[in-house]
């Protein structure tokens, strides 16, 4: 008789294997509190997808794995972010001046590392040295930006309101009329009446050496006949 061969029993691995039908860990559970007693789930998903709170909660949650690990709470990030979007809703700035100024000394400490190691390849690796001086500056120019928009976030600009005098010794205002249109009016006036309105008398042109007609209105002042003009001199 042959006796059977045992197969070796396997090793026991570090990580233990997740059941297949394994419940999530209370860190990975998301519980979004009613904002009223008669809210339903959905309504309650929808309104914080809607403010923002939960997509941030949830791609924040994603990148803080490399952080903080898998015991970040979900349910705890999202009341921190819902607390903050509130406070900053209301007037409190508090914590994103924190923010700012932790992300300016964050950026001002790559600037810092970036500029050492261009030092360090300078002379030998002049596209190492350009790469590093390169991400070092947009380091030190995020980090001015960042400085500045806390400054301004401290201490507002004054807006000031300028009233704008007209002070234009000519202007033409067309009134929305197109110029074609204008034109086409003032060509329909007859060329009589062009006269009358460019001239200060009653008509504009007069032949030399013609005597001029009486105005109608005041008969006492037509033209003296050749009887009771004066002689010449």
């Amino acid at each position: 008789m042959t006796a059977k061969r045992k197969e070796p029993a396997p090793k026991p691995s570090g990580k233990a294997e997740p059941a297949p039908n394994a419940e999530p860990t209370p860190a990975r559970v998301l519980r979004i509190k009613a904002a009223t007693p008669g809210e339903s789930r959905a309504e309650s998903l929808a309104r914080a997808t809607v403010d923002g709170t939960l997509p941030l909660t949830l791609v924040g949650s994603a990148f803080a794995r490399g952080i903080a690990g898998e015991d970040v709470s979900l349910t705890g990030l999202h009341a921190r972010m819902a607390e903050a979007s509130h406070a900053a809703a209301a007037g409190d700035l508090a914590g994103l001046e924190r923010m700012l100024s932790g992300q300016a000394q964050v950026l001002n400490t790559m600037f810092c590392e970036l500029a050492r190691r261009a030092a360090m390849n300078m002379g030998t690796h002049l596209e190492a040295t350009e790469t590093y001086l390169r991400l070092a500056l947009k380091a030190q120019s995020q980090s001015r930006a960042t400085v500045q928009t806390l400054v301004e976030a401290k201490q507002p600009r004054a807006v000031a309101f300028v009233k704008q005098a007209n002070i234009a010794q000519q202007q033409q205002v067309n009134n929305g009329a197109p110029a074609s249109h204008a034109h086409a009016r003032e060509s329909a006036i007859p060329a009589n009446e062009l006269s009358r309105l460019e001239a200060p008398n009653e008509w504009s042109a007069l032949e030399a050496g013609t005597q001029a007609a009486p105005a109608r209105g005041n008969p006492a002042m037509e033209a003296l006949g050749e009887v009771h003009r004066p002689e010449d001199a």
